[in-house]
């Protein structure tokens, strides 16, 4: 269901990332700087299992790198 890369952007500062379900999986847009470990790191992996999707799956995923 999951891609196996991950798209980094920077959308500034206040942008924490979003994750959504398309047609052929999840997407994940998520910023650089963002450390996995933080409450917003933790709210993204929430949001990516909600949506059926596993973090660990995807290749150089940061969030995923605390699985």
């Amino acid at each position: 269901m999951l891609q196996q890369d991950v798209l980094t952007v920077d959308y500034g500062p206040a942008f924490h990332g979003t994750a959504l379900k398309t047609d052929t999986g999840i997407v994940c847009v998520i910023p650089r700087q963002l450390d996995p470990r933080s409450k917003a790191g933790n709210v993204l992996r929430e949001l990516v299992q909600g949506l059926g999707g596993n973090c660990g799956q995807c290749n150089g995923c940061p969030l995923g790198s605390q699985d």
